[in-house]
């Protein structure tokens, strides 16, 4: 009978205890502290040299809504011909916006374009009648709180018909690109192998300044060698015809994606921060 009493008691207060349990209100599972979304990674590439770095291609193209031209202060979308070079045609840079996107390097890009045709290196070093052209684009985009990560220079093809030497060309450009670097500008820089236009066969003198100029204690790195891309793919002998443009296009992004790898794997060091 004890026994009994005593187990009638217990089972009493467990029961007590589980009808208590059962009507607490169910438990929240805790919701995960709100993430910041990531900010887009974005190129602002300066692209700047003669005609086959401004519109002189055969034809024009409207890149993607996330390809944008800055030029004097103001956006727009990135659509030949591009404010800031001349020419009336086509141009390469709205094709390689195109591909960056797709390729997934960058989610925008942002071109602050510097060409003019039939231009020598002269011109656009300091004393030249374009330098101060040159660094008020450079300026104007730093104004605007972009931040430069690539300069890509397309020029050659006049200074190979002109005979200039080898030591003059690169001269210039590092004068160039040193009033460039005064402005705050870390990017590397990639130059171009380009002497190739019309009668004019590849000229090896300009060619060995232009792969002499690579350094990456200076942060200046080759770009591609277009005078690989013959006559076939120039629609005056010069300038590049679509199917120019689209090959001068691909040739810029593997040269990006290679330094992009190289800089990951600590291969390619990049010009340091300041």
């Amino acid at each position: 009978m004890r026994f009994q009493l005593i187990f009638s008691r217990w089972a009493a207060t467990l029961g007590v205890l589980i009808a208590a349990v059962l009507a607490l209100p169910p438990a929240r599972a805790q919701s995960p502290a709100p993430t910041r979304p990531a900010r887009p990674r974005v190129m602002v590439a300066l692209v700047f040299g003669q005609s086959n770095a401004g519109n002189w291609g055969e034809s024009r193209r409207t890149a993607g809504p996330r390809v944008l031209n800055f030029f004097r202060g103001r956006y727009s979308r990135a659509r030949d011909p591009l404010a800031g070079a001349d020419g009336n045609g086509g141009s390469v840079w709205t094709r390689l916006g195109d591909q960056i996107i797709a390729a997934k390097l960058y989610d925008r890009v942002v071109f602050v374009p510097a060409a003019i045709g039939a231009t020598e290196i002269a011109q656009w070093a300091p004393e030249g009648r374009l330098h101060e052209d040159l660094l008020r684009n450079v300026r104007e985009a730093r104004q605007a709180r972009l931040r430069f990560t690539h300069l890509l220079w397309h020029q050659g093809e006049s200074d190979a018909v002109l005979g200039t030497s080898a030591q003059d060309y690169q001269r210039r450009f590092l004068g160039m690109l040193k009033a460039i670097r005064a402005l705050g500008v870390d990017a590397p820089a990639f130059v171009a192998i380009a002497t190739r236009c019309g009668q004019y066969p590849p000229n090896e003198t300009i060619r060995a300044a232009q792969i002499g100029l690579a350094d990456p204690k200076l942060g200046i790195y080759l770009g591609p060698d277009t005078d690989q891309l013959g006559p076939e793919y120039r629609y005056d002998g010069c300038h590049f015809s679509d199917r120019g443009l689209e090959a001068h296009a691909e040739m810029w992004l593997q040269v990006i994606q290679a330094h992009e790898r190289e800089t990951q794997a600590g291969a390619a060091p990049a010009w340091p921060a300041r």
